[in-house]
Protein backbone atom coordinates (compact mmCIF):
# COMPACT_ATOMS: atom_id res chain seq x y z
CA UNK A 1 0.00 0.00 0.00
CA UNK A 2 1.20 3.49 -0.76
CA UNK A 3 2.07 5.91 1.95
CA UNK A 4 -1.04 7.45 3.53
CA UNK A 5 0.07 11.02 2.78
CA UNK A 6 0.58 10.16 -0.87
CA UNK A 7 -2.81 8.46 -1.08
CA UNK A 8 -4.67 11.43 0.37
CA UNK A 9 -2.64 14.21 -1.24
CA UNK A 10 -5.41 14.91 -3.76
CA UNK A 11 -7.69 16.02 -0.89
CA UNK A 12 -5.52 19.01 -0.13
CA UNK A 13 -4.58 20.47 3.22
CA UNK A 14 -6.84 20.58 6.30
CA UNK A 15 -8.66 23.81 5.60
CA UNK A 16 -11.85 25.67 6.33
CA UNK A 17 -13.99 23.41 4.10
CA UNK A 18 -12.77 20.22 5.82
CA UNK A 19 -13.43 21.74 9.24
CA UNK A 20 -17.00 22.72 8.29
CA UNK A 21 -17.74 19.27 6.87
CA UNK A 22 -16.23 17.55 9.92
CA UNK A 23 -18.26 19.58 12.43
CA UNK A 24 -21.49 19.24 10.44
CA UNK A 25 -21.04 15.47 10.40
CA UNK A 26 -20.39 15.48 14.14
CA UNK A 27 -23.51 17.58 14.77
CA UNK A 28 -25.66 15.24 12.68
CA UNK A 29 -24.72 12.31 14.93
CA UNK A 30 -26.11 13.92 18.11
CA UNK A 31 -29.83 13.26 17.39
CA UNK A 32 -29.02 9.58 16.81
CA UNK A 33 -27.83 9.32 20.40
CA UNK A 34 -31.04 10.82 21.72
CA UNK A 35 -33.09 8.37 19.69
CA UNK A 36 -31.07 5.46 20.97
CA UNK A 37 -31.37 6.45 24.62
CA UNK A 38 -35.12 7.09 24.37
CA UNK A 39 -35.51 3.30 24.20
CA UNK A 40 -34.51 3.17 27.87
CA UNK A 41 -37.63 5.12 28.82
CA UNK A 42 -40.07 3.86 26.20
CA UNK A 43 -39.56 0.15 26.85
CA UNK A 44 -39.44 0.04 30.64
CA UNK A 45 -41.67 -2.62 32.21
CA UNK A 46 -43.87 -1.00 34.87
CA UNK A 47 -45.09 -2.96 37.89
CA UNK A 48 -47.98 -5.15 36.85
CA UNK A 49 -50.24 -7.98 37.92
CA UNK A 50 -52.94 -10.12 36.34
CA UNK A 51 -56.06 -8.27 35.30
CA UNK A 52 -59.14 -9.12 37.35
CA UNK A 53 -62.19 -8.61 35.14
CA UNK A 54 -65.22 -6.85 36.53
CA UNK A 55 -66.66 -9.78 38.45
CA UNK A 56 -69.17 -9.98 41.24
CA UNK A 57 -66.51 -10.27 43.95
CA UNK A 58 -66.37 -8.84 47.44
CA UNK A 59 -63.60 -6.31 48.03
CA UNK A 60 -61.76 -8.79 50.26
CA UNK A 61 -61.66 -11.36 47.46
CA UNK A 62 -60.75 -8.74 44.86
CA UNK A 63 -57.73 -7.79 47.01
CA UNK A 64 -56.77 -11.45 47.65
CA UNK A 65 -57.10 -12.77 44.06
CA UNK A 66 -53.45 -12.02 43.25
CA UNK A 67 -51.02 -14.27 45.18
CA UNK A 68 -48.26 -12.69 47.23
CA UNK A 69 -44.64 -13.63 46.36
CA UNK A 70 -41.33 -12.76 47.98
CA UNK A 71 -39.17 -10.89 45.44
CA UNK A 72 -35.76 -9.56 46.52
CA UNK A 73 -36.76 -9.97 50.16
CA UNK A 74 -40.00 -7.97 49.77
CA UNK A 75 -43.55 -9.26 49.53
CA UNK A 76 -45.18 -8.24 46.25
CA UNK A 77 -48.18 -9.25 44.22
CA UNK A 78 -47.40 -11.91 41.63
CA UNK A 79 -47.00 -10.49 38.13
CA UNK A 80 -47.60 -13.79 36.33
CA UNK A 81 -50.40 -15.64 38.11
CA UNK A 82 -53.66 -15.31 40.01
CA UNK A 83 -55.95 -17.66 41.86
CA UNK A 84 -58.43 -19.41 39.56
CA UNK A 85 -61.19 -16.91 39.00
CA UNK A 86 -64.05 -19.43 38.90
CA UNK A 87 -63.01 -20.82 42.32
CA UNK A 88 -62.61 -17.32 43.78
CA UNK A 89 -66.02 -16.31 42.39
CA UNK A 90 -67.69 -19.32 44.05
CA UNK A 91 -65.97 -18.73 47.39
CA UNK A 92 -66.95 -15.06 47.30
CA UNK A 93 -70.59 -15.93 46.50
CA UNK A 94 -70.69 -18.37 49.44
CA UNK A 95 -69.57 -15.60 51.80
CA UNK A 96 -66.19 -17.05 52.76
CA UNK A 97 -63.51 -14.59 53.84
CA UNK A 98 -59.99 -15.04 52.41
CA UNK A 99 -57.32 -15.86 54.96
CA UNK A 100 -59.86 -16.64 57.66
CA UNK A 101 -62.29 -19.17 56.17
CA UNK A 102 -60.09 -20.21 53.24
CA UNK A 103 -56.35 -20.94 53.23
CA UNK A 104 -55.21 -19.09 50.11
CA UNK A 105 -52.12 -21.27 49.61
CA UNK A 106 -54.43 -24.26 48.96
CA UNK A 107 -56.16 -22.56 46.02
CA UNK A 108 -55.16 -23.47 42.46
CA UNK A 109 -53.44 -20.74 40.44
CA UNK A 110 -53.72 -19.84 36.77
CA UNK A 111 -51.82 -17.59 34.41
CA UNK A 112 -52.92 -14.14 33.32
CA UNK A 113 -55.57 -15.32 30.86
CA UNK A 114 -57.32 -11.93 30.76
CA UNK A 115 -54.16 -9.82 30.38
CA UNK A 116 -52.39 -7.53 32.83
CA UNK A 117 -53.04 -4.38 34.77
CA UNK A 118 -50.08 -1.98 34.70
CA UNK A 119 -49.11 0.56 37.34
CA UNK A 120 -49.17 4.18 36.18
CA UNK A 121 -47.14 5.48 39.13
CA UNK A 122 -44.08 6.30 37.01
CA UNK A 123 -45.14 6.01 33.36
CA UNK A 124 -48.56 6.61 31.86
CA UNK A 125 -47.74 4.43 28.87
CA UNK A 126 -44.82 2.35 27.59
CA UNK A 127 -44.31 0.02 24.66
CA UNK A 128 -44.82 -2.92 27.02
CA UNK A 129 -48.08 -1.67 28.55
CA UNK A 130 -49.52 -0.82 25.14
Amino acid sequence: MKDYDESTAFLGQWGRFQQVVFFLLCASIMPNGFGFFSVVFLTDIPRHHCLIPEENLTQDWRDATIPIEVVNGKQEQSSCSRYRLDVVRNLSAQGFIPGRDVNLTDLEQEGCVDGWSYSKDIYQSTVVSE
